[in-house]
């Protein structure tokens, strides 16, 4: 029997509870959905979910895995530990969301607490248990990195998404677009002023939603800030749009001056010199 543990793909396992006092928060659950979908997984599929409940003795598990019988819930297994503790393990094949998810944990603590027992939490599969979950691998999670030193006398910030370490698909998106925009400085430190983050951030997001509403697949991969200068990267694998588009937004005059030249990189080597930059933890 194979069952792909979600929890264990997301790195939540804190939500497993060792405590009936200790339920698990909306908080957390939201959290998961949005690591799932973060990681390409459509939650809004029909998954298998697992349930758990604990107890020092196993006598109350067959009344329980009866009375959840009813309500859809299919028994799997009831197994003891190494420190001597029995475990109860349903299923059932369902939607959630957060909200449903939740509930249901409420539901479950209740029953737990009728029969003595503990409810531990839950984990979540493919509904066919010799596969993983389904997942998009074009989806691409946000972990961005920030590392600041010394340039030219003037510090540079850089800060990019190394979740690309682990993108599958570099050899179609071959083509770096690079815009560069000059900004309001600190007269000190060359660092954009109050406010000018803001600006550029607003901006950033400008570029890269045009090109994503005219159906251009595109990343934002890293951004360099020194001396007055933003550089930043978009990879795309789509150069002719993607010039046209951009075309547009400069001569349209609307947004602040900015250049952009597209650069061919197969071999992600504009990545790899950023990461290289970035520490390894």
């Amino acid at each position: 029997m194979k069952l792909i543990i979600m929890l264990i793909f997301l790195g939540l396992l804190d939500c497993n509870l060792k405590a009936q006092s200790n339920k698990i928060p909306i908080e957390k659950i939201e959290e998961m959905f949005s690591n799932m979908k973060e990681n390409g997984v459509n939650p809004n599929t029909k998954m298998l979910w697992g349930y758990f409940f604990t107890s020092e003795k196993k006598d109350k598990f067959f009344q329980v895995a009866g009375k959840l019988k009813s309500k859809g819930f299919d028994f799997v297994e009831i197994y003891q530990a190494k420190d001597k503790s029995y475990w109860l393990h349903l299923e059932r094949s369902e939607i959630h969301n957060p909200k449903s998810l939740f509930v249901l944990d409420e539901e479950l603590y209740t029953i737990a607490d009728e029969y003595g027992i503990i409810y531990d939490g839950f984990d979540v599969g493919n509904v066919d248990k010799d596969k993983p979950i389904e997942r998009d691998t074009y989806a691409v999670p946000e972990e961005f990195k920030t590392i600041d030193f010394q340039k030219d006398k003037y510090p540079c910030l850089l800060i990019g998404n190394t979740a690309f370490d682990r993108f599958p698909h570099k050899e179609e998106f071959g083509y770096f677009i690079k815009v560069t925009t000059s900004y309001k400085k600190d007269d000190k430190v060359m660092l954009p002023v109050d406010g000018e983050l803001e600006n550029l951030e607003k901006f950033e997001s400008f570029i890269t939603n045009n090109l994503t509403q005219n159906k251009i697949k595109n990343y934002y991969v890293f951004r360099d800030t020194h001396k007055g200068i933003r550089n930043f990267y978009i990879v795309t694998n789509d150069k002719a749009a993607a010039t046209q588009v951009l075309n547009v937004i400069k001569m349209s005059g609307k947004q602040r001056t900015f250049d952009f030249e597209i650069l061919t990189d197969k071999g992600w080597s504009l990545y790899n010199e950023f990461r290289n930059k970035m520490p390894n933890e």
